[in-house]
């Protein structure tokens, strides 16, 4: 509490409790705590209860350092995002794939290690400055990018790592990743199999390794399927995807589907196409790459790629545990499917030009 006679005064941060404390208390020396608390012979087995008993009252807890020095697991996984907040708060992805990873680590008494950075090489110092300090074990890598700097890194520093969104096969990192090629083959099959020959796709960060696998998969499957198709950066903003559906919706000869890289695009799509008086489906079809509650009570319901970040979470979390063991990891692509709702349906022949 502030000082009554000064409270404008800020409070005092609470000391940590160090091993001299502890020592202090028991009436031993450091000497014999040390000896105590890590279960070492050299002290009774009265000193020894005594001593922990005074540890628990002060709820010592051993420093990342100590333990890294005496050759302990810190018992904590490390994962930055490399997203911008507003994106992070918005997207479903993320909280649904932290729960999983919780979920998982917590069974096995792991903490997650979360942190925030502005770029991928603020990403990669917090991870030195991780694994120098003992801070974890094990790291968790999203959305790999083309010629990614922190994989080099993390591979250089040997330390167990598991990229999650794109295939990397090196000594000490793995990889949880959705077979984007296929993922992208079913959801062009399933606008295909509608009756769609003219297809949109507004994308994610196009510097993503798994967004420039899906652009590859959309391309090539135009080109074997006779589809006129067009791809249009919408970097997971809502602003942006917005400006790409009046783009397309503009066009002299519209596309009679859109496909976005993320949920909240796909809502902020079917808003512009809204309000410039295009209906969806009859209009034009939507398909979001990614699930979650909103698509299933929005109006219309939207058609998804379904990829279950909960589960892609847990496999993530499962495998990096692995990993710290110096277990093997089977490295198999996460199943998807997509669940077919109101927003997709066959194109109406009437509407514009041939």
């Amino acid at each position: 509490m502030a000082d009554a006679a000064n409270p404008a005064e800020p409070p005092r941060k609470r000391k940590r409790v160090t091993i001299a404390d502890i020592a202090e208390r028991a009436g031993v020396t450091s000497g014999a705590v040390s000896l105590a608390v890590n279960g070492k012979p050299g002290v009774s087995d009265a000193t020894r209860a005594r001593i922990l008993d005074v540890a628990r009252e002060l709820r010592w807890r051993p420093s990342h350092a100590a333990q890294t020095l005496m050759g302990k697991n810190s018992e904590a996984v490390g994962l930055v995002l490399a997203r911008p907040a507003e994106v992070i708060g918005e997207e479903i992805f993320f909280s649904k794939f932290i729960a999983g990873v919780q979920s998982t680590l917590s069974g096995r008494g792991y903490s997650l290690l979360l942190q925030m950075a502005e770029d991928a090489a603020a990403e990669a110092a917090i991870h030195q400055a991780w694994i120098l300090d003992g801070r974890v074990d094990g790291i968790l890598v999203l959305d790999p990018r083309i010629d990614d700097p922190r994989i080099a890194a993390l591979a250089g520093m040997d330390h167990p790592t598991i990229v999650v969104g794109g295939q990397v096969d090196r000594d000490s990192i793995r990889s949880v990743h959705v077979d984007n090629g296929g993922a992208m083959g079913l959801i062009m099959d399933h606008l295909h199999g509608l009756g769609h020959d003219r297809i949109a796709y507004v994308t994610g960060d196009q510097a993503f390794r798994h967004i420039s696998e899906r652009m590859d998969a959309f391309s090539q499957f135009c080109v074997d399927h006779g589809v006129w198709g067009q791809s249009l950066a919408g970097n997971f903003d809502p602003a942006q995807a917005r400006e790409a559906t009046a783009r397309l919706a503009g066009a002299p000869r519209p596309p009679t589907a859109i496909v976005f890289d993320s949920e909240v695009m796909a809502i902020a799509g079917m808003s512009t196409l809204a309000s410039l008086g295009l209906r969806v489906p009859a209009d034009v079809s939507v398909l979001s790459w990614e699930d979650s509650t909103t698509c299933q009570v929005l109006h219309p319901t939207v058609t998804a790629l379904s990829r279950d970040a909960v589960s892609l979470g847990r496999t993530a979390a499962a495998e990096i545990l692995q990993l710290i063991a110096g277990q093997p990891v089977q490295q198999e692509p996460v199943v998807a499917r997509v669940i077919h709702r109101e927003s997709t349906a066959a194109p109406d022949r009437d509407r514009g030009p041939a």
